[in-house]
Protein backbone atom coordinates (compact mmCIF):
# COMPACT_ATOMS: atom_id res chain seq x y z
CA UNK A 1 0.00 0.00 0.00
CA UNK A 2 1.11 3.66 -0.96
CA UNK A 3 1.82 5.54 2.08
CA UNK A 4 0.66 9.00 2.07
CA UNK A 5 1.36 11.22 4.63
CA UNK A 6 -1.11 13.78 6.28
CA UNK A 7 0.96 17.36 6.45
CA UNK A 8 -1.50 19.00 9.13
CA UNK A 9 -2.24 22.59 8.35
CA UNK A 10 -1.38 23.01 11.62
CA UNK A 11 2.10 22.32 11.11
CA UNK A 12 2.05 24.95 8.19
CA UNK A 13 1.69 27.56 11.28
CA UNK A 14 4.08 25.87 13.80
CA UNK A 15 6.56 28.45 11.97
CA UNK A 16 4.12 31.25 13.04
CA UNK A 17 3.56 29.92 16.64
CA UNK A 18 7.36 29.68 17.40
CA UNK A 19 7.36 33.10 16.35
CA UNK A 20 4.86 34.32 18.22
CA UNK A 21 6.78 33.19 21.23
CA UNK A 22 9.76 34.15 20.22
CA UNK A 23 8.43 37.96 20.52
CA UNK A 24 7.96 37.13 24.26
CA UNK A 25 11.17 38.52 27.11
CA UNK A 26 13.71 35.71 27.86
CA UNK A 27 12.54 33.63 25.10
CA UNK A 28 14.89 30.08 25.08
CA UNK A 29 13.87 27.63 22.29
CA UNK A 30 11.37 24.92 23.16
CA UNK A 31 12.78 20.84 23.44
CA UNK A 32 10.69 19.07 20.91
CA UNK A 33 9.70 16.02 20.95
CA UNK A 34 7.63 14.69 17.39
CA UNK A 35 6.00 11.44 17.41
CA UNK A 36 4.00 10.05 14.30
CA UNK A 37 0.75 8.24 14.07
CA UNK A 38 -0.02 5.68 11.55
CA UNK A 39 -3.82 5.02 11.09
CA UNK A 40 -5.63 2.08 10.00
CA UNK A 41 -5.87 3.07 6.34
CA UNK A 42 -1.90 3.92 6.37
CA UNK A 43 -1.70 7.49 6.71
CA UNK A 44 0.37 9.36 9.12
CA UNK A 45 -0.61 12.02 11.75
CA UNK A 46 2.28 14.25 12.90
CA UNK A 47 2.27 15.14 16.32
CA UNK A 48 4.78 17.53 18.63
CA UNK A 49 4.89 18.51 22.21
CA UNK A 50 7.16 21.63 22.91
CA UNK A 51 9.00 22.08 26.43
CA UNK A 52 9.87 25.34 27.59
CA UNK A 53 13.03 25.24 29.83
CA UNK A 54 11.60 28.71 31.37
CA UNK A 55 8.04 27.13 31.96
CA UNK A 56 6.39 29.53 29.58
CA UNK A 57 3.55 27.27 29.13
CA UNK A 58 1.58 24.89 31.12
CA UNK A 59 -0.01 21.79 30.89
CA UNK A 60 -2.99 23.60 30.53
CA UNK A 61 -4.26 25.66 27.14
CA UNK A 62 -1.49 28.28 26.35
CA UNK A 63 -2.51 30.94 23.51
CA UNK A 64 0.41 30.40 21.03
CA UNK A 65 1.80 27.07 22.53
CA UNK A 66 -0.85 24.83 21.49
CA UNK A 67 -2.62 24.33 17.85
CA UNK A 68 -6.01 23.14 18.10
CA UNK A 69 -6.69 19.77 15.87
CA UNK A 70 -8.94 21.60 12.66
CA UNK A 71 -8.91 18.30 10.77
CA UNK A 72 -11.67 16.12 10.14
CA UNK A 73 -9.92 12.84 9.85
CA UNK A 74 -11.97 9.50 10.11
CA UNK A 75 -9.48 7.96 12.24
CA UNK A 76 -6.89 10.20 14.27
CA UNK A 77 -5.19 10.99 17.59
CA UNK A 78 -4.41 13.66 19.32
CA UNK A 79 -3.09 15.43 22.32
CA UNK A 80 -5.78 16.14 25.00
CA UNK A 81 -6.27 19.41 26.28
CA UNK A 82 -8.91 20.62 28.71
CA UNK A 83 -10.98 17.49 26.91
CA UNK A 84 -10.11 19.51 23.68
CA UNK A 85 -7.90 17.99 20.77
CA UNK A 86 -4.67 19.72 19.77
CA UNK A 87 -1.78 18.74 17.38
CA UNK A 88 0.71 20.61 19.38
CA UNK A 89 1.41 21.03 22.74
CA UNK A 90 3.25 23.02 24.67
CA UNK A 91 4.33 22.46 28.33
CA UNK A 92 6.87 23.94 30.78
CA UNK A 93 9.96 22.39 31.48
CA UNK A 94 10.88 18.77 30.59
CA UNK A 95 9.85 16.11 33.76
CA UNK A 96 10.14 12.19 32.70
CA UNK A 97 7.70 11.82 35.94
CA UNK A 98 4.94 13.51 33.70
CA UNK A 99 2.43 11.68 31.49
CA UNK A 100 0.53 13.51 29.05
CA UNK A 101 -2.79 11.94 27.30
CA UNK A 102 -3.92 10.89 24.23
CA UNK A 103 -6.87 10.95 22.45
CA UNK A 104 -7.53 7.68 20.09
CA UNK A 105 -10.40 8.39 17.81
CA UNK A 106 -11.10 5.39 15.20
CA UNK A 107 -14.03 5.53 12.77
CA UNK A 108 -12.73 2.33 11.29
CA UNK A 109 -11.49 -0.77 12.87
CA UNK A 110 -7.49 -1.90 12.06
CA UNK A 111 -3.64 -1.48 12.84
CA UNK A 112 -3.04 1.43 14.07
CA UNK A 113 0.92 2.04 15.04
CA UNK A 114 2.40 5.60 17.62
CA UNK A 115 6.46 6.04 16.52
CA UNK A 116 8.78 7.84 17.91
CA UNK A 117 10.21 10.86 15.18
CA UNK A 118 12.92 12.87 16.32
CA UNK A 119 13.91 15.20 19.12
CA UNK A 120 15.38 18.72 18.91
CA UNK A 121 17.24 20.83 21.36
CA UNK A 122 17.81 17.91 23.85
CA UNK A 123 21.17 17.99 25.67
CA UNK A 124 20.84 14.22 26.02
CA UNK A 125 18.93 11.53 24.57
CA UNK A 126 15.68 10.95 26.80
CA UNK A 127 13.16 7.75 26.82
CA UNK A 128 9.74 7.98 25.66
CA UNK A 129 6.92 5.44 26.47
CA UNK A 130 3.32 4.90 25.27
CA UNK A 131 1.88 3.46 28.53
CA UNK A 132 -1.51 2.36 27.51
CA UNK A 133 -3.96 2.20 31.10
CA UNK A 134 -6.31 -0.61 30.23
CA UNK A 135 -3.30 -3.11 29.86
CA UNK A 136 -1.16 -1.28 32.17
CA UNK A 137 2.09 -1.53 30.06
CA UNK A 138 4.61 0.43 28.73
CA UNK A 139 5.73 0.28 25.71
CA UNK A 140 9.48 2.08 24.63
CA UNK A 141 9.21 3.62 21.11
CA UNK A 142 12.42 4.85 20.76
CA UNK A 143 13.30 2.36 18.85
CA UNK A 144 10.12 -0.04 17.99
CA UNK A 145 6.37 1.23 17.54
CA UNK A 146 3.91 0.85 19.55
CA UNK A 147 1.81 -1.29 17.60
CA UNK A 148 -1.97 -2.87 18.10
CA UNK A 149 -5.27 -3.97 15.88
CA UNK A 150 -7.78 -1.79 17.24
CA UNK A 151 -11.71 -1.65 17.33
CA UNK A 152 -13.27 1.38 16.27
CA UNK A 153 -14.39 4.07 18.98
CA UNK A 154 -12.80 6.63 21.15
CA UNK A 155 -10.11 6.32 23.40
CA UNK A 156 -9.74 9.37 25.42
CA UNK A 157 -8.42 7.81 28.90
CA UNK A 158 -5.98 4.83 27.60
CA UNK A 159 -3.19 6.18 25.92
CA UNK A 160 -0.52 8.45 27.92
CA UNK A 161 3.22 9.75 26.14
CA UNK A 162 5.35 8.84 29.27
CA UNK A 163 9.20 9.04 29.91
CA UNK A 164 9.61 6.39 32.44
CA UNK A 165 8.87 2.71 33.16
CA UNK A 166 6.24 2.71 35.70
CA UNK A 167 5.54 -1.05 35.56
CA UNK A 168 5.63 -2.77 39.13
CA UNK A 169 7.93 -5.23 37.31
CA UNK A 170 10.37 -2.49 36.19
CA UNK A 171 10.54 -0.81 39.71
CA UNK A 172 11.26 -3.92 41.13
CA UNK A 173 14.22 -4.67 38.46
CA UNK A 174 15.63 -1.24 38.72
CA UNK A 175 15.86 -1.75 42.78
CA UNK A 176 18.29 -4.38 42.36
CA UNK A 177 21.78 -4.89 41.76
CA UNK A 178 22.31 -8.16 39.95
CA UNK A 179 24.20 -8.60 36.26
CA UNK A 180 20.90 -8.70 34.33
CA UNK A 181 19.17 -5.60 36.13
CA UNK A 182 22.70 -3.59 35.49
CA UNK A 183 22.33 -5.05 31.58
CA UNK A 184 18.64 -3.65 31.06
CA UNK A 185 19.31 -0.72 32.87
CA UNK A 186 22.69 0.71 31.04
CA UNK A 187 22.32 2.21 27.62
CA UNK A 188 24.84 3.22 25.36
CA UNK A 189 24.20 5.14 22.15
CA UNK A 190 26.07 6.95 19.37
CA UNK A 191 25.16 10.66 19.02
CA UNK A 192 25.59 11.98 15.47
CA UNK A 193 25.14 15.24 16.35
CA UNK A 194 27.60 15.78 18.52
CA UNK A 195 29.92 12.75 17.60
CA UNK A 196 29.88 11.82 21.23
CA UNK A 197 29.25 8.30 23.03
CA UNK A 198 26.76 8.59 25.30
CA UNK A 199 25.94 6.13 28.78
CA UNK A 200 23.72 6.34 30.84
CA UNK A 201 22.09 3.60 33.79
CA UNK A 202 19.29 3.67 36.21
CA UNK A 203 19.05 1.60 39.09
CA UNK A 204 21.62 1.64 42.19
CA UNK A 205 24.52 0.88 40.02
CA UNK A 206 26.97 3.63 38.86
CA UNK A 207 29.63 3.35 36.06
CA UNK A 208 33.00 2.73 37.06
CA UNK A 209 34.27 1.69 34.10
CA UNK A 210 34.43 2.25 30.03
CA UNK A 211 36.35 0.88 27.54
CA UNK A 212 36.02 1.14 23.78
CA UNK A 213 37.42 -1.58 21.29
CA UNK A 214 37.39 -1.55 17.60
CA UNK A 215 35.97 -4.83 15.81
CA UNK A 216 39.76 -5.97 15.68
CA UNK A 217 39.72 -6.14 19.64
CA UNK A 218 42.07 -3.83 19.98
CA UNK A 219 41.52 -1.32 22.68
CA UNK A 220 41.11 2.58 21.60
CA UNK A 221 40.04 4.14 24.33
CA UNK A 222 39.40 3.50 28.22
CA UNK A 223 38.50 5.76 31.33
CA UNK A 224 38.30 4.22 34.89
CA UNK A 225 37.87 5.30 38.22
CA UNK A 226 34.34 6.79 37.87
CA UNK A 227 31.36 6.78 39.91
CA UNK A 228 28.98 8.33 37.56
CA UNK A 229 25.24 6.97 35.92
CA UNK A 230 25.19 9.05 33.01
CA UNK A 231 28.55 10.12 30.78
CA UNK A 232 29.44 11.51 27.55
CA UNK A 233 32.70 10.71 25.79
CA UNK A 234 34.45 12.46 22.64
CA UNK A 235 36.74 9.84 20.98
CA UNK A 236 38.04 11.59 17.98
CA UNK A 237 41.00 8.88 17.45
CA UNK A 238 38.30 6.20 16.48
CA UNK A 239 38.13 6.02 13.13
CA UNK A 240 36.58 3.06 12.37
CA UNK A 241 32.52 2.67 11.09
CA UNK A 242 32.34 0.35 13.95
CA UNK A 243 33.33 0.16 17.46
CA UNK A 244 32.14 -1.62 20.67
CA UNK A 245 31.73 0.00 23.83
CA UNK A 246 32.03 -2.05 27.30
CA UNK A 247 30.94 -0.30 30.79
CA UNK A 248 31.71 -1.79 33.72
CA UNK A 249 29.63 -1.03 37.25
CA UNK A 250 30.90 -0.33 40.62
CA UNK A 251 29.78 -3.78 41.54
CA UNK A 252 32.00 -5.01 38.37
CA UNK A 253 28.90 -6.16 36.19
CA UNK A 254 29.63 -5.60 32.53
CA UNK A 255 27.23 -4.03 29.86
CA UNK A 256 28.42 -3.86 26.03
CA UNK A 257 27.17 -2.86 22.71
CA UNK A 258 28.87 -2.35 19.14
CA UNK A 259 28.10 1.13 18.09
CA UNK A 260 28.31 2.44 14.56
CA UNK A 261 30.44 5.96 13.95
CA UNK A 262 29.20 7.83 11.29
Amino acid sequence: MTKITYLCSAFLLFAGIIGYANTAANYTDPQLLRIDFTMPNGYVRHLAIGFTPDNAASDGYDYGYDALNVDNFPDDLNWLIENERYVIQGVGAFDDTKTYPLGLFLTNSGNIKISFDKLENFDNPIDVFVYDAYLETYTRINDADYASHMSHGDYTDRFFIAFKDNSENNIAKSSLSTPEAFLENTRIQYLSNSKEVYINTTGPNSIKKITIYNLNGQQVYTLNNLQNQDFRITIPNLKHTYGIVSVESDAGYIASKQIVIN
